[in-house]
């Protein structure tokens, strides 16, 4: 019944896009098709299925080529992430091209990071610089971290590296990843940079905080770290250095997990009890991602037994990887 109700809302959804003059309506339209053949046919293998799905992608991709063609640049910048997504940068770049040629912001950046990695840094500083001005974050972050090291041919200019930072910093959002801005400026007035910067914990840890959240989870682990020591003028809080250790660590930061394991290990008084098993569960991520403490922990948690069975043999295995990864023990 579901399918039957997509349908008939499809086949209205279709003569309006078809008779329309705004193109708008119609990449809407395309963009509805396409996340449709990937969403309602998902997990079907049916013949008439499979069929119904490339037909739906066939109809979205003609809609999208059609504007691409008369130079509507979001159909442009989205056919070509659908390419790059394919792993078809051939096809993909000319379609960035054009889009960033009609000012789209994330093509233009796209662009900028192709020529990059091909290290043509004076037109991927060119794209960058396009990108940043027409208001897009990344492209932003981009330029300060570029200005801040002197990379990409730059020359070393903290001046223009904080205005950049702090442009993306202003619109960072959970959704545009501009929350590195902020903890990158949050490192630069913990330390300062004298004569153009001088440190300034408050602001510092204003930054830190906006960063964690708006989840950036290296941002998070500072802050679960600074809380755990009382650095940036924080209190020690075992609490607040959980909650933010947990909140890193189940975004994927092996020093957060790692950090985790240790807060499992010993407990917290009225805040957490000691849990063996949660704290070898931890340091076991923080392993998985070649974090070589974490790695020297499993080690030691399968030669002593906790929160796992004892065993020499997985023990000898994680302390030789821990060796191979630089852990000096």
């Amino acid at each position: 019944a579901d399918i039957d109700t997509f349908q008939s809302t499809l086949n209205a959804y279709r003569q309006n896009a078809i008779n329309a003059t705004d193109p708008a309506l119609q990449f809407e339209y395309a963009k509805l098709l396409i996340e449709a053949a990937n969403d309602q046919y998902e997990n079907s293998s049916s013949a008439s299925n499979i069929k119904n799905k490339n037909d739906l992608f066939d109809e979205g991709f003609k809609f999208l080529k059609k504007l691409s063609h008369v130079g509507y640049p979001d159909a442009q910048h989205y056919l070509a992430t659908c390419y790059n997504q394919d792993g078809d940068w051939d096809k993909a770049y000319p379609l960035y091209l054009q889009a960033a040629k009609h000012n789209h912001p994330i093509a233009s950046y796209e662009i900028a990071t192709y020529y990059e990695s091909k290290k043509n840094y004076k037109k991927a500083s060119q794209y960058y610089k396009k990108a940043a001005s027409q208001g897009y974050p990344m492209a932003m972050y981009r330029l300060g971290c570029a200005a801040l090291r002197g990379e990409m041919h730059m020359r070393k200019d903290v001046k223009n590296a904080i205005k950049w930072l702090k442009r993306a910093a202003v619109v960072a959002t959970k959704e545009n990843n501009a929350a590195a801005a902020a903890y990158e400026l949050s490192e630069l007035y913990e330390h300062g940079m004298p004569p153009q910067i001088y440190s300034d914990e408050l602001y510092s840890l204003e930054l830190l905080v906006q960063a964690a959240e708006l989840d950036y989870p290296p941002a998070q682990y500072k802050l679960g770290w600074c809380f755990e020591y009382g650095e940036l003028g924080c209190p020690t809080d075992a609490v607040q250095s959980i909650h933010w250790f947990l909140l890193a660590a189940e975004n994927g930061d092996p020093n957060a997990q790692f950090s985790l394991a240790g807060w499992y290990l010993t407990g917290a008084e009225g805040v957490i009890e000691p849990n063996d098993k949660e704290a070898f569960y931890w340091a076991m991520k923080a392993a998985q991602q070649e974090y070589d403490k974490a790695e020297y922990a499993v080690a030691y948690f399968y030669e002593m037994g906790i929160g796992i069975g004892k065993n020499m043999k997985e023990a000898m295995r994680w302390y030789s990887v821990a060796a191979d990864h630089g852990d000096e023990r």
